[in-house]
């Protein structure tokens, strides 16, 4: 390869390197080096060298600082067998401390050679300017001009100038002399070598007659003379160019204004979330009060009724304590229209003993002429539909399609009732779509606001609110006046089904009224001991038929009912509500 191809080659590819990062150069100048010298040390049939090591023979410059912190900067460079593109770099970027950068900016760029205009192309890459001249041959001489913005920084004492205009160069510099033109000075400090080197220059000096002298003798490919001028307060003004890097810390500030703002929005948050609970959440009754009632009542010839207070059902009852539909409410209506002689339940025989159960429900076609509540009804066609009878295994889609009119029509009867101004699911999805809007909102800003500022922590506060309105907004469903007697009255009815002496019911009835208040212990508690009292009804060791609500299969007995009604409810719920 002809040697003016191969210089070219290795400086376009040095060129590329360098604006990267300073350590690319740094290697790039050191290989070019290397290759340089392979080519500058061959040796004809004479033994002689062919050619010399392409070298800057003579850098001088002379940097003059304005009082409002420009350099004006004008530079000779000497070039010896230099050949192609020649590139120089200058440091444009400092990194200091909390995520800080002091940017320098190079302007009205020109460049000669031999008094007559060179094109030139200044990037900046990283934290290194670099600039190109192309069509370099042999010894060169190149002088440059230009004004560097942002040098000059305030310290404690006054002001510094802070300079690297020698840097990375792919080239031996062997003698580099600079020459400040400036106001009074304080103090000057010059190092030569690797970036963050703490070698002194070979002379840095104050002259009485001059302004600061630098002097370099010797400065090897890929190293940085690096220098600061010092001056008294008020003598030049900064200019520095203040950036931040994106960082965690820096875009979640803790920064007086940034953490009070931010606290402040969380505190007016949880503030304004209490108000709106105590305005809008809050029951207008009281929990505590307890209204004397109970489920049974002296009847005629002295037998006892089963007579709920104000016709409460049990999946009414449910839904009035927690405010929405649970599976144990339709499972507990479900037993209840079983006792109440709407349903019979019976349990087929298991094929073997670790077969899974199956129940058959079949709809009772000389039942009761009571009326049912809207939502029975619902829950009635949409377990049978067009059919009498059905197996739990085979209660699927078709029921599972229909459940949210039984929750529809369970929800409008307990308004209707006057226990609730607006339905529960409905007030909960209102505040749960305004809790996810806000909380969406406060990301959506928590992102912005860290991405181009350093308020992150104001987005987090937002986001915050939005969570809480979240949780809030499950309580939101209040009660109204109407429903806190009633209340009072499911409070009674829980003590008794808890603390009845069953036992004093009367025996040619306990079956009955155990099977009937069953529905309501199933919803409010104690259903085991009304279960154990059903099972005490057996006298005998001989197979049971069971009631006239729950049948068993062959071989059934009584004392098999807890687990055959656990696994029941089990089912129900699995076929009613797993999707």
């Amino acid at each position: 390869m002809p040697r003016a191809d191969f210089n070219l080659t290795l400086s376009i590819r040095c060129d590329w390197a360098m604006r990267l990062r300073l350590l690319g150069v740094s290697l790039c100048a050191l290989g070019f080096l290397a290759l340089t010298s392979v080519q500058a040390g061959a040796t004809g049939q004479d033994g002689r060298s062919t050619a010399a090591d392409p070298v800057v023979t003579n850098y001088d410059s002379e940097i003059r600082v304005e009082r409002d912190g420009l350099l004006k900067v004008s530079e000779t460079w000497k070039l010896s067998n230099v050949t192609g593109t020649f590139t120089r770099f200058v440091v444009t970027r400092d990194h200091l401390q909390d995520d800080v950068d002091h940017v320098q900016k190079i302007e009205d760029l020109q460049v000669k050679a031999g008094g007559q205009d060179k094109k030139s192309e200044l990037t900046t890459a990283g934290d290194i300017s670099s600039i190109a001249v192309a069509d370099i041959s042999g010894d060169t001489q190149l002088d440059f001009t230009y004004t560097v913005r942002g040098a000059v920084a305030e310290t404690l004492n006054g002001t510094e100038v802070r300079f690297s205009p020698l840097t990375g160069l792919a080239l031996t510099v062997q003698d580099a002399n600079i020459v400040y033109s400036t106001p009074e000075v304080t103090h000057v400090s010059c190092f030569a070598g690797a970036i963050d080197s703490n070698t002194p220059c070979t002379l840095a000096q104050i002259a009485e007659t001059a302004g600061p002298t630098f002097k370099q003798q010797g400065l090897p490919p890929g190293n940085t003379v690096r220098m600061t001028v010092g001056f008294p307060k008020g003598e030049i003004g900064a200019n520095a160019i203040v950036e931040y890097r994106k960082t965690f810390k820096r875009a979640f500030s803790t920064d007086t204004a940034q953490l009070i703002t931010a606290l402040a929005v969380l505190l007016l948050g949880a503030v304004a979330l209490f108000l709106l609970y105590r305005l809008r959440g809050r029951d207008q009754v009281d929990p505590r009060r307890v209204v004397p009632a109970s489920l049974f009542s002296l009847g005629q010839d002295t037998r006892i009724d089963f007579t709920p207070p104000a016709d409460l059902r049990p999946g009414e009852v449910g839904t009035l304590i927690d405010e929405r539909i649970d599976p144990v409410d339709v499972t507990a209506t479900i037993i209840d229209l079983a006792v109440r002689g709407h349903i019979t339940i019976t349990e087929l025989e298991h094929e073997t003993e670790f077969a899974r159960p199956d129940w058959e429900l079949r709809r009772v076609a000389n039942a009761p002429s009571e009326q049912l509540q809207r939502y029975e009804n619902v829950l009635v066609r949409a377990i049978f539909g067009d059919s009498d009878s059905v197996l739990v295994s085979e209660l699927g889609r078709q029921v599972r399609a229909n459940l949210g009119e039984v929750q529809d029509a369970l929800y409008d009867g307990v308004v209707k009732r006057g226990w609730f101004t607006e339905r529960p699911d409905r007030t909960r999805s209102l505040w749960a779509t305004i809790g996810i809007g806000v909380t969406v909102l406060g990301v959506i800003l928590t992102v912005v606001l860290a991405l181009l500022s350093t308020w992150g922590l104001l987005g987090l506060a937002i986001t915050a609110v939005g969570v809480g309105l979240l949780i809030v907004g499950r309580h939101m469903p209040a009660k109204a006046p109407a429903a806190g007697r009633v209340l009072g009255q499911v409070a009674a009815i829980r003590g008794e089904l808890l603390e009845m002496d069953v036992s004093e019911l009367p025996s040619d009835q306990h079956a009955e009224l155990c099977s009937r208040a069953l529905p309501y212990a199933v919803v409010l508690g104690g259903s085991e001991r009304w279960i154990s009292a059903l099972v005490a009804t057996d006298s005998d060791e001989d197979e049971d038929e069971g009631f006239h609500w729950y049948r068993g299969p062959r071989g059934w007995h009584l004392q098999y009912l807890p687990d055959s009604l656990r696994n029941l409810t089990t089912n129900l719920t699995g076929a009613l509500f797993t999707r």
